[in-house]
């Protein structure tokens, strides 16, 4: 058995795809090396890091060669082999040729259904020392990067120039290729400033020590760990605490070999402004942390994560203070120009920028959400109309201001700041502040009602437009994130703040608010295609929570209720405990089954109680029309679990109808009726689910 240290050097990863490029270079090596053979039961892979210039890795127990082979063809059958003078057949001539062999080296194989010719060829494995190279080579032209480049006068494409690569197999070079002009060795390379190297490195433990003493820390877990313990030092040494986001240290870990966390300051002028600004300026400009008091206040230092252990630290810092500095100087600049416009003054200038090309300006697209929002509150909040109005009229106001030119990130947050200044009220600046929300699967959902209105109103009008201009999401394309519009849409619907409304009909009325002509597609086509498409989102989103036959019952009937949806599968959760549950679920698919198989002019019917001839049919007619009449009004008022109760006293009917009588009488009129009876039974079920699509237990007979 052997041991791989392999390392692949380059150009510095772009941090946000280090982390699954160390995972995909160990799941593919260990995938390649066992489809090669060259695995058994004591071969693992002993770990997979990386660092911005280098993925390594290390696999102990490879097979020294792949095991011999032997495959057995078979040929034609024996009694066809030869003629009668025992000369072969041209079909067994024709075997032995495919096999490389004459008829002489053939064999006798007896099998159950006879005896035939066969030849059984022999391939002794590869050693690894040649099975290695082609599969590298093969791994790194596969890598699946978001972006890759070529570089010089090659065709080698990797995410950036390969600059060394590492590859010793039990201490030894393997004669591998990164590119068409790095070559596998033996020689490492350290910290780019702090010990560039290289370094001749002999095994895995020669190739840590290494990097260790040539201030590179190889694990992203230790660079994680590392800056989270500095920066959480320095910040308690100022009396506060740091704004620990996993997604900025696991960033800064990908942008360090060898993690310093610093302190830096600001001068305190700078908090006056929003402290969303201040952060936004720390955390996605510069990546730097936020420190705060125990008051929950900015104070004004931060932490920075250097990649160099400077002789003098605070050359570092002053650099890093600089930067922040001209950042916090362009918001302040614009925090004051920004507030001379009263926010309601800025509407007419969002005629002059365009949402889309199609669809017209986003001034076009704030008064038709202010109307759907203020149709939404009709709704759900009629007193909140006024309110939801303007705050969905003013929402996209910050659009054009300074601030959030300078700073994307800050859009909405900043509309609430500027309508709070501009003397609008708490509920509608706060409206605006979250309407944006929420913007991916784990951001929060607007705190306030108005604030979920005016978001409701946004995705939907944003939603109705693209999919009424046929731009609908392919494969990994969605350029206006509706993917992320209509999981926002379902989770704000399903939240519980009282949000049950029909789909259906605000889909139709954002149609309406476009002025003629803009939409390709009708009201009722735009609608259907939208609400297969937030069904399809609402599908993956409930399986968190619940089984998926559960889902795929209720979800067949395309109720465009999301809270109905949910409390349908809900109850039939509670249902699937009952005793009666395999029966009632068995009975469906039987009748479901039947009805699929009878011809099509044999359904359709009503029954006809005066042609009920055996007291069967009769008893089973008569508790599905009781529980029909019962149901009905359960339905309308949701009581989906009382609805399920009396649909369970079907069971014993359904049993004695299906023990005493055969559905496909040969008499065509009982035939029908009884067919008809089972379409009944099945339509009761239907009001609330599909019942054919439910799993039976593994133990239901």
């Amino acid at each position: 058995m052997s041991d791989l240290l392999w390392e692949i050097g380059c150009e510095e990863i772009p941090a946000r795809m280090l982390g699954e490029a160390i995972r995909h270079f160990g799941e593919a090596t260990m995938a390649a090396l066992n489809e090669a053979g060259l695995t058994d039961g004591a071969t693992r892979l002993a770990w997979c890091d990386g660092t911005p210039r280098r993925l390594a890795l290390a696999v102990t127990g490879i097979a020294a060669r792949q095991a011999d082979r032997e495959e057995t063809k078979r040929g034609p059958a024996l009694e066809r082999a030869f003629d009668a003078q025992g000369n072969p057949t041209k079909a067994t001539e024709g075997f032995a040729q495919s096999c490389g062999a004459t008829v002489a080296d053939l064999e006798r194989l007896q099998t159950p259904k006879g005896a035939y010719l066969a030849y059984t060829i022999r391939q002794a494995g590869s050693p690894a020392t040649g099975i290695l190279p082609k599969l590298m080579a093969g791994i790194l032209a596969a890598f699946p990067w978001p972006k890759s480049m070529r570089w010089g006068s090659g065709q080698t494409r990797f995410v950036r120039p390969i600059r060394w690569m590492v590859v010793l197999l039990d201490g030894q070079v393997l004669e591998a290729r990164a590119s068409e002009s790095v070559m596998a060795g033996n020689q490492t390379r350290g910290h780019r400033f702090m010990a560039p190297g290289p370094f001749t490195v002999t095994d895995e433990a020669s190739y840590r020590a290494t990097l260790a003493a040539n201030r590179v820390m190889l694990s992203l877990d230790a660079r994680s760990t590392a800056i989270r313990d500095g920066v959480t030092r320095l910040a308690e040494a100022e009396g506060g605490q740091a704004w620990l986001d996993a997604g900025l240290i696991q960033e800064n870990a990908g942008l360090t070999e060898w993690p310093l966390p610093m302190l830096g300051r600001f001068d305190p002028i700078y908090l006056e402004i929003p402290p969303e600004v201040l952060s936004t300026s720390m955390k996605h400009h510069q990546k730097y942390f936020p420190v705060q008091g125990p008051d929950g206040a900015l104070k004004p230092c931060f932490v920075a994560v250097a990649n160099l252990d400077a002789p003098d630290p605070s050359v570092l810092v002053r650099g890093y203070e600089r930067v922040l500095r001209a950042r916090l100087e362009d918001a302040a600049f614009y925090w004051r120009e920004d507030r001379n416009i009263p926010l309601p003054e800025r509407l007419p200038a969002l005629d002059k920028v365009v949402f889309q090309a199609r669809l017209g300006t986003v001034g076009e697209k704030a008064r038709r959400i202010a109307t759907l929002a203020g149709a939404l509150a009709e709704r759900l909040d009629p007193d909140a109309k006024p309110l939801a109005e303007r705050a969905a009229l003013l929402a996209k106001c910050d659009l054009v201001t300074g601030m959030v030119g300078e700073f994307p990130e800050l859009q909405g947050i900043m509309g609430g700041y500027y309508a709070r200044h501009a003397g609008e009220s708490e509920p509608v600046a706060r409206a605006i502040q979250e309407h944006y929300r929420p913007q991916g699967a784990g951001d929060d959902l607007p705190a306030s009602r108005l604030g979920r209105l005016v978001s409701l109103a946004d995705k939907l009008d944003t939603l109705v437009g693209c999919f009424g201009i046929g731009l609908v999401p392919t494969g990994t394309k969605d350029p206006f994130a509706l993917r992320r519009a209509a999981l926002g849409v379902i989770r704000m619907l399903l939240d519980g703040e009282g949000m049950a409304v029909a789909l259906r009909p605000l889909l139709e009325l954002a149609h309406a608010g476009f002025a003629p002509g803009v939409l390709e597609r009708n009201a009722a086509t735009t609608a259907q295609e939208l609400l297969e498409f937030i069904h399809g989102r609402l599908e993956g989103h409930l399986k968190r929570d619940f089984a998926p036959d559960l889902i795929e019952a209720v979800e067949v009937l395309r109720l465009d209720d999301l809270t109905d949806v949910v409390a349908r599968i809900e109850a039939l959760r509670a249902f699937k405990t009952r005793e009666s549950f395999p029966a009632l679920v068995a009975a469906n698919k039987r009748i479901a089954n039947i009805l699929g198989k009878a011809p099509a002019e044999e359904k359709g019917h009503a029954v006809t109680p005066a042609a009920l001839r055996e007291e069967a049919e009769s008893a089973l007619h008569a508790e599905v029309t009781r529980v029909t009449e019962a149901i009905a009004p359960l339905l309308a008022g949701r009581q989906y679990d009382a609805a399920l109760e009396n649909l369970a006293g079907l069971r014993g009917s359904i049993d004695r109808f299906f023990d005493a009588l055969l559905v496909m009488d040969p008499d065509a009129a009982v035939r029908r009726n009884r067919l008809a009876l089972l379409g009944a039974i099945r339509a009761g079920f239907s009001h609330l689910a599909d019942f054919s699509r439910l799993a039976l237990p593994d133990n239901a007979g």
